[in-house]
């Protein structure tokens, strides 16, 4: 796969056909989409996986990291990419909101697109303020909140990442060889505070812009129009795939896949079922 730059964005591309973009989320990088690069790529697609802004050491700092101006800046990166040709596209964890995000903004722009991992609506914002079991699986995004984070995560060679690894995906053994990927993209100049910059703009109210706030307000009563996919692990150690009960609501036209015997990287622990699934969902359009 090649790689490429486009409007300050760098990203992996192999295949021609149907544009599909393919959005990692934390920790994770665009370099682990290699299964569905290479499989989508053989399946009549011209793939394309994108670094989320910041993840490159020469990106520049941005006004904000909340999702929906991450969005944005995504919709500004396909259009340069593919033009205003209809896309398909998948987000995982950070890249399910910003996916969603891009789907409210720009309808017009896709045919249809996945998400998975972080369920869309109230549900998984509400445990986090009364659901104790969710409040422990996702104490690293209270921590982040903190400047020790930045000093905290590189220490033991980034043990900090792999832990969250093993955690949230304990079906998947052979986790190392893609959390050193991430390990080698956050431990480039710049990246890891950009990175957490994430969470923090999520928090921190100080760090959010009035205008994206505003949007999200009014996107907050409106149904999603592209038909959606979504996927859950019912192991997943980061959130519990029960949250995505109720997504429905939220969407137009929703299916829900929860695949068993696998974590938050579901993707990579059960590649071959998933690509098949998503293709599926993709042709039928």
């Amino acid at each position: 796969m090649d790689k490429k730059t486009s409007n300050d964005i760098n990203y992996f591309a192999k295949g021609s056909g149907k544009p599909l973009y393919l959005v990692h989320g934390f920790p994770d990088c665009a370099e682990n989409f290699e299964s569905q690069i290479n499989f989508f790529s053989q399946n009549g697609f011209k793939v394309i996986a994108p670094f989320l802004p910041g993840y490159s050491e020469n990106d520049n700092e941005l006004d904000t990291y909340q999702t929906l101006r991450i969005s944005e800046i995504m919709i500004d990166f396909i259009e340069s990419v593919s033009g205003k040709e209809k896309i398909y596209i998948y987000g995982h964890d950070w890249g399910a909101p910003i996916v969603n995000g891009i789907a409210q903004l720009r309808p017009d722009l896709i045919h249809k697109f996945s998400t998975a991992s972080v369920p869309h609506g109230v549900s998984f914002q509400t445990a986090l303020l009364n659901d104790g079991d969710q409040q422990r699986k996702s104490w690293y995004m209270f921590f982040f909140q903190l400047p020790l984070a930045d000093i905290s995560v590189p220490t033991n060679d980034y043990e900090f990442i792999h832990r969250l690894w093993r955690e949230w995906s304990p079906d998947l053994n052979d986790y190392k060889k893609y959390s050193n990927n991430v390990v080698n993209v956050l431990s480039k100049s710049n990246v890891l505070s950009k990175a957490l910059a994430y969470y923090r703009c999520s928090f921190q109210a100080s760090l959010q812009l009035e205008r994206i706030n505003t949007k999200l307000s009014e996107l907050l009563g409106t149904k999603i129009k592209p038909p959606c996919l979504y996927f859950h692990g019912k192991n997943d150690g980061c959130i519990d795939y029960k949250l995505a009960d109720g997504m429905q609501d939220f969407y137009q036209n929703l299916e829900i896949e929860i695949l068993d015997d696998c974590g938050h990287f579901l993707h990579l622990e059960k590649a071959d079922e998933f690509n098949k699934k998503l293709l599926n969902f993709f042709a039928d359009s």
